[in-house]
């Protein structure tokens, strides 16, 4: 997740169960257009800890919509099984 506040801006990566960071990134495609997404990244990756510093918990990103709310059902019970 990443957003501008006075100019700043910010990175964020959300820690997922077993300690997986969710963060963004973004791509070109052959046309030229820009395409905004996120990438998993294992506790074991070369950049883990590049990300550290921007970590948030999963529930503090969680907006509180039914949407987010089925989302990180289906986290959990992926993580859980």
């Amino acid at each position: 997740m990443t957003g501008e506040t006075g100019g700043t801006r910010l990175m964020t990566a959300i820690m997922l169960a077993g300690g997986v960071l969710r963060v963004p990134e973004s791509g070109v495609l052959p046309d030229g257009t820009r395409v905004d997404g996120t990438r998993d990244i294992a506790p074991d990756a070369p950049d883990y800890a590049t990300w550290l510093p921007y970590v948030i918990p999963e529930g503090a990103a969680w907006h509180g919509s039914t949407d987010d709310e089925s989302i990180l059902a289906r986290w959990r019970a992926a993580a859980s099984a």
